[in-house]
């Protein structure tokens, strides 16, 4: 199977490009776009790392909102819960009951809730935007709001960041391999002192 251009870090994704990767999906990811238009949320392409490549996310300022993952086939819808975003849904009466079932049903991983949403139905995509819409009035209770401003002239891709280097924070590193012989060694041990040499009668 061909390698995704979405996996390629030097791909450049545009709606052009997207329609023909997407394929009958396509309709059903402008579709979804077009929803979170109207709460304001704008996509930006963003680089998730080699094993899921491109894909849009939908922030206010650094907050990330959603996602879509467009790797899968159906599309896939992604919110990141906080404990602090938790505690609003915990008590929130207007998720939908399909919504409501993603967010108890998933379990945390480490500091966040990942719930996914698949996007193969209308159904699908309403029960991905209750979450959508309950994490947007938990972000507004904390003074997180969408920016009122005209959405951006095409989809932004946000450039990924240089590659990090072995050693630095963040990446582990680099364990040297054994040497395949054992070096000879060149005069005393590191154990052993010159008196102990001199004593010994070698000296």
């Amino acid at each position: 199977m061909a390698k995704s251009p979405l996996k390629d870090k030097d791909f450049i994704p545009d709606d052009e490009s997207l329609s023909k990767i997407l394929a009958n999906r396509w309709p059903r990811y402008q579709e979804t776009v077009a929803e979170l238009c109207k709460r304001k949320l704008y996509p930006e392409m963003y680089w998730y790392g080699p094993s899921s490549g491109w894909a849009p996310r939908f922030c206010i300022g650094e907050v990330t909102v959603c996602g879509i993952y467009l790797a899968q086939n159906p599309l896939m819808g992604l919110v990141g819960v906080g404990d602090k975003v938790g505690g609003y849904l915990d008590r929130d009466t207007e998720l939908t009951p399909r919504a409501r079932n993603l967010y108890e049903m998933t379990p945390k991983k480490g500091p966040l809730r990942w719930i996914e949403a698949q996007l193969a139905t209308r159904g699908d995509l309403e029960a991905f935007l209750s979450l959508v819409d309950g994490k947007l009035r938990a972000l507004a209770k904390e003074g997180v709001k969408p920016k009122d401003e005209p959405p951006p002239p095409r989809i932004r891709r946000k450039e990924p960041g240089p590659p990090k280097e072995p050693g630095k924070p963040g990446r582990k590193p680099v364990k040297l391999a054994a040497p395949a012989e054992k070096p000879v060694q060149m005069g005393p041990a590191d154990n052993v002192a010159t008196p102990d040499i001199l004593a010994a009668g070698r000296g």
